[in-house]
């Protein structure tokens, strides 16, 4: 799966939405469409619910996780990082 190259700097987007609660339960299509409308220079990456990934911390990704549900809908609240 591709992301784009991990880039970490002070403090990610301080005074702007860097979590998502209300896409809970969401399809994952929405989702990952209003993270990159609210934060343009981030991706968001839609993942299965219990994909493993590593612990790097990079300020312009956002791992949606979705259910394996026809809907594909959103069962973490996405966070940036």
């Amino acid at each position: 799966m591709p992301f784009p190259p991990c880039e970490s700097f002070g403090h990610c987007y301080a005074g702007k939405r860097i979590t998502w609660p209300q896409l809970l339960g969401k399809p994952a299509a929405e989702a990952k469409a209003t993270i990159e409308r609210d934060l343009p220079n981030v991706t968001a990456v839609i993942v299965p619910e219990y994909y493993i990934h590593s612990d790097d911390f990079c300020c312009n990704r956002v791992f949606v996780f979705v259910k394996n549900n026809p809907q594909r809908t959103v069962s973490r609240v996405p966070v940036v990082g």
